[in-house]
């Protein structure tokens, strides 16, 4: 075999699924493409694409040389970067993936600071609520919430979710705050139930007495975290979230957190990426940066500091009366 060129324009067919299409991103001619791919096919002995003028198809042959060559330029690519890493700062395309509510409501609104540390990283993100095959899918990482079903994935442990509970100032005007668990019996609760397992959301507090779980008897039941949110914010009833889903309704005052001394740690959060003898620079620096996020803004104690001083900041300025 000639060398890697082969190799590469091999992998770039099988992803384009056309000699056309390949040529053209590899800036290449058609006929040169073929001929790489033929040069290939009689130095291995072995036939990797069945051709017809429909469709181009992998051979079983083909199929299998293509998940070893994807791993081998991969290790290629990342040995490179790591060789030069002392001497240049990460760079490059990072595919992540994570929900909708953990992108949306942790992440997003904390990009600008990953961008200033690594402006020659270029962040490819997908927001997906359902399981998915990172290495299938060619994702570098993505951020997972709770506990994770057993995999061939490197899983870390970047951090946890407080859970706060809350509702709106015209809920609580209309019907008070509760301030102990066995208050919520006599309050309308809106709760989370899992689109897959259709179970509602058990409630998680922190006591003197240690963890306590409670099955709280909603009288709505909603399968999307945000639509949660929203129905708070409506004045629909009392809720329990993750404080990073809520951060935006808080800081905006549409939510008011109570029973503060019940802020519990709840789900833990994890980054998880595939396999690989050789980590590149990107992902170590996309891990560094959210599990030290996490830990600067989601703790328990981080949580009630930030509702102390935005309580601070919403209480009105006294005025000083002129006595005559």
């Amino acid at each position: 075999m000639e060398d890697f060129s082969a190799i590469s324009v091999f992998v770039r067919v099988v992803e384009a699924k056309s000699f056309s299409s390949a040529a053209q991103h590899l800036e290449m001619t058609p006929s040169g493409v073929s001929r790489a791919i033929s040069r290939l096919e009689e130095g291995l002995g072995a036939r990797l694409f069945f051709r017809s003028t429909r469709a181009l198809r992998l051979t079983d042959d083909g199929a299998a040389f293509y998940a070893r060559c994807k791993e081998i330029l991969a290790d290629l690519s990342e040995a490179t970067e790591a060789l030069g890493y002392a001497r240049t700062k990460p760079a490059g395309k990072l595919r992540i993936a994570a929900s909708s509510a953990v992108g949306r409501a942790a992440l997003i609104p904390n990009l600008a600071d990953f961008e200033e540390k690594f402006p020659d990283i270029r962040l490819e993100m997908t927001m997906c609520d359902f399981p998915f095959d990172l290495n299938e899918e060619g994702f570098d990482c993505a951020i997972r919430m709770g506990e994770l079903a057993d995999s061939s994935l490197i899983a870390r442990k970047i951090g946890y979710f407080s859970n706060v509970l809350c509702a709106s100032p015209s809920y609580l005007a209309r019907h008070g705050a509760p301030t102990t668990i066995d208050d919520l019996k006599t309050h309308r609760c809106v709760n989370f139930v899992h689109p897959t397992t259709g179970k509602p959301y058990q409630w998680q507090f922190d006591t003197p007495g240690g963890r306590v779980g409670v099955d709280v008897d909603a009288h709505m039941l909603i399968n999307d975290g945000e639509s949660v949110i929203q129905a708070a914010i409506a004045g629909l009833g009392v809720i329990q979230v993750p404080h990073c889903l809520a951060a935006c309704a808080l800081d905006k005052g549409m939510l008011q957190i109570v029973m503060q001394d019940t802020i519990s740690t709840g789900s833990p959060l994890w980054i998880v990426y595939p396999q690989k003898r050789h980590l590149s620079a990107r992902v170590q620096a996309f891990i560094e940066w959210t599990s030290e996020l996490f830990q600067r803004t989601s703790t328990p104690a981080c949580v009630l500091a930030k509702d102390a001083a935005q309580r601070a900041a919403m209480k009105p300025e006294r005025k000083l009366e002129m006595v005559a």
